[in-house]
């Protein structure tokens, strides 16, 4: 199963950020090989991974399904949802073979980030060499996009980086390397939508899981004056014409023109006000003339699916109407409140960073959008990761286990939990983390 995922990693971060091959047959090969082994292996487990938080998914994916026969392009809505159902089963399939080894989910981490890292790498070696070839030129001037093909994708990829360092378990040379690496490229985007969902989860991550929460968050704190101080000193030495530049400033009144599409599809909305136009289809409704989409794309073209409505949860509404929205948000939310409730010896930090960074992020850009790009496969994982602690969690008395705002265990129970066989050592925030204990 690690293979399995290691494989769909390297495929799909292949698919977005080289040209090597048809990005299509790359995609099915790694989600087909995905489906196959996720349906066999929860087939012959019996299905024994799922609990009652899975309800909340299952009734999402069964309003994408049941939108399919108002769809503009059927078969392309099929597709999609198929694509989905690939990657949930795989990872439910994934998360089950974990409880034979409990390391698992943490290679997984450590293989996505150094996947990002290399590509955060050569893309900032390719600004210097070939910078036309990592720019993509917009109405409101060049933005950053370094392999990827969108400099939203180049944000999201930067922005998940920087905090799997921050909170993955590893050497601190590696997790600089990637620090490094991730700033200048989530800086260079110019978009201000992931500059907030890395700071914000960083604070709300570092709060939760540190344990020296009394000098992080003054840390973070001062921080924050220093970027602050910094940007005051540099804004007296550059032009207007510079800032305008870096921060856009035009463009914030109408947020680069998404309120006026956001408008545009609200409007669209009251059409198919209860399941919507079809699971990633709905930004092709948008702007119909003569039965073809914005920018002359067919309805029944692949290429539809390209088309988003910079907001992920408006991108719900037109997608799976009011019922898929509402059920949208609640995947998300229940995610969340899992890492929260059932997270008590503080192993996964890293992914809780990654799903409440791209659920902030998705109010600016549609990143959480289907499962045909590597950071939307992550969020899938991480989600379904998160409705699984409870199966995943060990069985302990209500008053031994740690409270949803990160109480410690007595050391009693630390102990017992730590000696009992199978356990894995808690992953603590890597700052006082013993790097031997996963080695």
């Amino acid at each position: 199963m690690l293979v399995a995922f290691v494989l769909l990693i390297v495929a799909l971060l292949a698919k977005d950020a080289t040209p090597l091959g048809d990005r299509f047959v790359l995609r099915a090969l790694s989600e087909g090989t995905a489906l196959a082994v996720g349906g066999g292996w929860l087939a012959l487990s019996g299905g024994r991974i799922f609990n009652r938080w899975h309800m909340v998914l299952g009734l999402y994916f069964a309003a994408l399904v049941l939108a399919i026969p108002q769809a503009m392009s059927p078969l392309f809505v099929s597709l999609q949802i198929l694509a989905l159902a690939a990657i949930l089963l795989f990872a439910l399939a994934f998360l089950d073979a974990a409880k034979l080894d409990a390391r698992q989910p943490l290679f997984v981490a450590r293989t996505m980030l150094i996947a990002l890292t290399v590509v955060c790498l050569v893309s900032l070696l390719l600004r210097v060499w070939h910078p036309a070839l990592t720019f993509e030129q917009t109405f409101e001037g060049p933005r950053f996009r370094g392999l990827f093909s969108k400099p939203a994708m180049m944000g999201a990829a930067s922005g998940l980086l920087f905090g799997l360092c921050l909170f993955v378990p590893w050497h601190w040379s590696i997790r600089a390397v990637g620090i490094v690496a991730s700033l200048p490229c989530l800086f260079l985007t110019g978009s201000r939508t992931f500059w907030v969902a890395a700071m914000v989860s960083m604070g709300v991550v570092g709060f939760r899981y540190v344990r020296w929460r009394r000098t992080f968050v003054p840390i973070v704190a001062a921080l924050i004056v220093a970027v602050l101080c910094l940007g005051i000193v540099v804004g007296t030495q550059v032009t207007s014409e510079q800032r305008e530049k870096i921060f856009r400033q035009d463009s914030i009144e109408n947020l680069s023109g998404r309120t006026s599409m956001w408008a545009q599809a609200l409007q669209r909305y009251w059409e198919h006000p209860w399941l919507g136009y079809g699971f990633t289809a709905g930004g092709v409704v948008l702007d119909e003339s003569s039965g073809r989409g914005p920018g002359g794309v067919s309805p029944n073209s692949p290429s539809q699916g390209a088309i988003t409505l910079h907001n992920g949860y408006v991108q719900s509404l037109l997608d799976s109407g009011g019922i898929g929205a509402a059920l949208y948000v609640a995947v998300i939310l229940s995610a969340l409140l899992c890492f929260l409730r059932y997270d008590g010896a503080k192993q996964y930090a890293a992914e809780f960073y990654c799903l409440l960074f791209l659920a902030i992020a998705n109010l600016g850009e549609t990143v959480i959008f289907g499962a045909a790009v590597l950071h939307g496969v992550w969020f899938w994982y991480v989600t379904v990761l998160a409705l699984t602690l409870p199966s995943l969690a060990p069985q302990i008395s209500l008053p031994e286990r740690a409270g949803p705002i990160g109480r410690e265990a007595t050391p009693e129970v630390e102990a017992e939990r730590v000696s009992a066989p199978g356990t894995p050592e808690p992953r603590r925030f890597p700052l006082v983390q013993s790097r031997e204990a996963w080695l």
